[in-house]
């Protein structure tokens, strides 16, 4: 992978969640009506694809509880997509150009480290275990900005917002862009 390459999977990530989040917050109240009453079709070059029954989009899109839930399921999807993601890439770019060190030296990759495990395993949002090689160091808290995650919360859930999961993602991508060759 060529650094441009990272950066633009960075940027296709941030542009996702982006735009996935835009999706959800302006869509008008009556263009989800619109969608409740028909159902959903995605067509092909060989015709539907994929055909939501009617029953489906009238009890998931009409009604604005199930819409709000299967929107904040949605939302958390992404979220996790880029938690993950940003990581991920940062991360395979490093091993393949032998910079790993460099991205474990930052002082907050044990922390995106666990913020990327805890919303990509299991239950998507709660602190399983603590690292064992953190375990082993003694290392008992890991911080990233005013965000300190401790040994003591294992075992709960930890509340990760929206802005900080994209404030996250800009400081791995300056790191990326001026600190990585």
């Amino acid at each position: 992978m060529k650094k441009q390459e990272l950066l633009s999977g960075l940027t296709n990530t941030w542009q996702n969640f982006v735009i996935g989040l835009s999706l959800t917050q302006f869509m008008p109240e009556e263009k989800w009506i619109f969608l409740s009453q028909g159902g959903i079709r995605f067509d092909g070059p060989n015709g539907p694809w994929f055909h939501a029954a009617p029953n489906w989009s009238s009890d998931v899109l009409g009604d604005r509880q199930n819409r709000d839930k299967a929107i904040g399921e949605l939302e958390k999807s992404l979220k996790r997509a880029l938690i993950r993601e940003g990581h991920e890439l940062i991360l395979l770019y490093c091993e393949e150009t032998h910079q790993v060190e460099k991205y474990k030296a930052t002082p907050w990759f044990q922390f995106a480290r666990i913020i990327r495990n805890t919303a990509s395993h299991k239950q998507g949002g709660k602190l399983r275990e603590w690292p064992s090689d953190l375990r082993k160091k003694g290392i008992t808290s890991v911080s990233w900005r005013n965000r300190t995650l401790e040994i003591t919360i294992v075992g709960q859930e930890i509340e990760f917002t929206h802005q900080e999961a994209l404030q996250l993602l800009a400081d791995q991508f300056s790191f990326a862009q001026h600190q990585l060759s």
